[in-house]
């Protein structure tokens, strides 16, 4: 499934409710909205990681996808997304190695672990 973020005004939290923006995940084939998270975070290590593990599965999950489809036209949206994912991973990669470089070694091994073990059954 590929998503899109959008940034929408809205109340969200605790029972009492505070008013904040939000980003709102949307399916791109069906156009719902799949679930909402604050729009900024405190830790911006963190924040990077997420962009790199978003970016990074979403590319994955799209390559099966390739793989998987005759359709030219499609094959072409989904290189033009995967070469999206590619970008916005790097992006975050080279930030987090400024940062901590620590950290993105750490992060990229045990993002490698998860594909392995979570994509495997599709490329068996």
């Amino acid at each position: 499934m590929f998503q899109r973020t959008t940034k929408q005004k809205g109340i969200y939290g605790s029972a009492a409710g505070r008013h904040e923006d939000a980003e709102v995940v949307i399916s791109l084939e069906s156009g719902e909205p799949i679930g909402n998270k604050p729009a900024t975070t405190k830790d911006p290590l963190l924040e990077l990681q997420l962009a790199m593990a978003t970016s990074s599965i979403n590319h994955a999950y799209a390559r099966i996808e390739y793989d998987e489809s005759g359709d030219q036209e499609r094959r072409e949206e989904l290189l033009h997304y995967m070469d999206n994912c590619r970008e916005k991973y790097l992006n975050a990669r080279d930030q987090l190695s400024q940062l901590s470089p620590q950290t993105l070694e750490r992060f990229e091994r045990d993002l490698t672990f998860q594909k392995q073990t979570t994509l495997s059954q599709y490329h068996a």
